[in-house]
């Protein structure tokens, strides 16, 4: 952004004051001094407001700061108070912070320049330093910034824990699309205002940023809501989740790879409420102990009550007998004369900063606080286009952990077609069952041959057999940049439409949704055994006459001749039984124009899925079964279906369709299997197109996920 971006910090506050002159005592401490200061009170005492009001009066002469005191009426609650200020800020970016918390001195300016550094970055969240006492904290000036995929970050946390409000911050843009928190709840308005904002960026395939522990501290005492709320608590996460089995069924196929990670969710869920529930039960008072164990019992029922007591009381001794049971384990195990290390040529680049680290964790062992941090599922909706000018500009790239997931080989073919020549990428990783080092450099030299030059690895084949499950550190050098298809800008998109011409309101349709819809450059060349008088003199369109004998159906002539004639970059041929969605467009701006041949996502008009990302058994030189895979798998045998392809044009000029195949005889797949063959790699593009029919839905079985076989 060539302008910095405003700050709004809105502090909802009710009563406490010397709890908020405190808080507002690091306010007064920050080194930005160009941020607007709203102060949301719901005190129910009017010296408490009063008080309140002063302070924020002494506070803006003494800064010369902006600053905003809102009251409307007392004892709004959390969520309605939090709302009135976010609706009064007016910065670019809103932060929040709860009136009882206090930040960093340096913290509101090294929030506000990721905002500056990254146009897209909406969301930024971050860990808490939590202290009962003011000299406890211990601030990090530099904390671990990370910039993380907001699916992969619900599905494993948002049904046990949130982001705390106080350090969470987000473009008033995203406030405007999803409005507020919901004011009927007292407590999980704050959770469910958060998964709001992630899921919004899950939608647009945008990454978020999250940081380390350093910038906001979080104070623990008796009197917050925390500790007085946890019946609400309760109550509200299993609304919330109960909501969630209902509206995320909606997104499952992308944000849920199958139907057990869906329930593992959860049920991770349910266990953590009624663990929480009684450890928090434990915590209070003697005299109200009684009576809350009571609602507790009514709540789960006694069985189920016991049961979770019994597991809370027998995890300390689990938890020591499993750190036992490891310990006697590597005891065994160790060998008695480990080999010395030997040095190696270069040793010197294994300990060298990264400019970009990529992981798919979010432990901080291999990150660095200068660096890029990169945490993405390493599976096959992996999509690094948001960050490949950094990946670009990068000298030194380091990804930590390929080989976590058999999906090692797609990383890679994401990876290296960012890195440009000059640059080293470094490999951190334990040999497995899913790859070793010297399994790696054999599918570098497969989809990158002659791009890449050896510059370091930290073990010999002989020290490698040696210690199997040492740390590897393989570093390569690039010395060519990558295939034209990956870095070619898009001029524009094609539309190729195959056609007999006798279903005009089917092709008309998609016509008009490519030209309504299109947010590039567009032209449409239709395909038919004649001219369309209804055609003529449409602008944008131009039209092909291909005679041929339709008893063979030369397909594959057919889509050649569209991508020779084509005017544009990107091609997507399709049949005329299909309409865009807005989303198709859409979607090139955040997964991008890196690739070579994709499939979009089909719908039919009843909203069931249509063929898209298909999958057929072996190299297909004969009738095979086949089904469709689910969206974030992936198979050695997946292949573009040919209802609607999409190929970059240059990518076709070094693989056309076959011309001695003719329609129904597999041709799609033959390209897609040459493709692969090749080292390249047929992916799924996000968006979606509508099919009015796909006769072949019900011949399609949903493949069920698997971890260790392609099918």
């Amino acid at each position: 952004m060539k302008d910095s971006p405003t700050l709004s910090l809105v502090i909802p506050t009710h009563g406490r004051v010397d709890l908020f002159e405190t808080t507002l005592r690091s306010v007064y401490s920050q080194a930005l001094d160009t941020f607007e200061l709203v102060i949301s009170d719901d005190s129910a005492q009017e010296e408490d407001r009063t008080r309140i009001k002063e302070l924020v009066d002494v506070y803006r002469e003494q800064t010369e700061r902006k600053a905003n005191y809102i009251h409307t009426a007392p004892r709004l609650g959390q969520a309605k108070n939090t709302n009135q200020g976010m609706r009064a800020a007016t910065g670019d970016i809103v932060r929040l912070l709860h009136s009882d918390d206090l930040l960093r001195p340096g913290a509101l300016a090294w929030e506000l320049a990721h905002f500056q550094e990254r146009a897209d970055l909406n969301v930024l969240f971050q860990d808490a330093l939590a202290f009962e006492r003011d000299a406890e904290i211990e601030w990090v000036d530099k904390p671990i910034y990370r910039l993380i995929e907001p699916g992969s970050y619900f599905r494993q946390n948002l049904s046990t824990c949130t982001a705390l409000p106080s350090g969470l911050l987000f473009r008033r843009t995203s406030l405007e699309d999803i409005g507020g928190m919901r004011d009927d709840w007292s407590f999980l308005c704050d959770w469910e205002f958060f998964a709001k904002l992630i899921m919004r960026e899950m939608a647009a395939r945008r990454l978020v940023g999250y940081a380390q522990a350093g910038n906001y501290a979080w104070r623990i005492h008796e009197d917050s809501t925390t500790g007085r709320r946890w019946r609400d608590h309760f109550t509200e996460h299993r609304a919330l989740m109960e909501e969630w089995k209902q509206s995320l069924a909606e997104l499952e196929e992308d944000l849920f790879v199958s139907a057990a990670e869906r329930e593992a969710f959860f049920r991770r869920g349910e266990l953590y409420r009624e663990h929480r529930l009684i450890n928090d039960v434990k915590k209070l008072k003697p005299e109200l102990r009684a009576d809350a164990r009571s609602w507790v019992r009514n709540e789960l029922g006694a069985k189920r009550y016991y049961s979770v007591l019994w597991r809370l009381r027998a995890a300390p001794v689990r938890k020591r007998l499993k750190k036992l049971r490891r310990r006697v384990k590597h005891t065994i195990r160790s060998p008695k004369n480990k080999p010395a290390a030997v040095a190696v040529p270069h040793s010197k680049a294994e300990v060298s900063a990264a400019d970009v680290t990529l992981q798919t964790e979010l432990a901080e062992g291999e990150m660095s606080v200068d660096a890029l941090n990169l945490v993405v599922p390493f599976d096959n909706g992996l999509s690094l286009w948001q960050v490949r000018s950094d990946l670009l500009s990068a000298r030194r790239i380091k990804i930590v952990g390929i080989n976590r997931s058999r999906f090692w080989s797609l990383v890679l073919q994401e990876l290296l077609k960012y890195i440009a020549p000059g640059a080293e990428v470094e490999f951190v990783f334990v040999d497995n069952k899913h790859m070793t080092w010297f399994g790696l450099k054999a599918m570098v030299n497969t989809i990158a041959e002659g791009r890449f030059e050896m510059a370091n690895q930290n073990v010999t084949p002989t020290e490698a057999v040696a210690e199997p499950q040492g740390v590897r550190r393989v570093v390569l050098r690039c010395v060519a940049p990558p295939e034209k298809w990956h870095s070619d800008p898009m001029s524009g998109l094609t539309v190729g439409v195959l056609t007999l011409g006798d279903r005009m309101e089917e092709l008309n349709a998609l016509i008009d949704s490519a030209m309504t819809f299109a947010t590039m450059p567009i032209e449409i060349l239709i395909v038919a055994p004649e001219r369309i008088a209804a055609l003529e003199g449409r602008p944008k369109i131009r039209q092909l006459v291909f005679e041929n004998d339709n008893r063979s159906g030369k397909i594959s002539e057919k889509k050649n001749l569209i991508c020779q004639l084509a005017a544009y970059s990107d091609i997507a041929v399709c049949h005329d039984r299909f309409t865009f969605t807005p989303s198709f467009f859409e979607s090139f701006q955040t997964w991008g124009t890196s690739y070579a041949i994709a499939t979009p996502k089909v719908r039919t008009m009843d909203g069931r899925r249509g063929l898209d990302w298909g999958v057929v058994q072996g190299e297909n030189y004969s009738w095979s079964t086949g089904g469709l895979l689910e969206y974030r798998d992936h198979s050695r045998f997946s292949y573009a279906p040919g209802g609607v392809t999409m190929i970059r044009k240059s990518a076709w000029e070094a693989f056309p369709w076959s011309p001695l195949l003719y329609w129904n005889e597999h041709e799609d797949v033959e390209l897609s299997r040459r493709l692969q063959r090749a080292g390249q790699r047929v992916s799924l593009f996000p968006g979606i197109v509508t099919a009015s029919r796909d006769r072949w839905v019900d011949q399609n079985p949903r493949i069920p996920f698997c971890d260790r076989k392609d099918l």
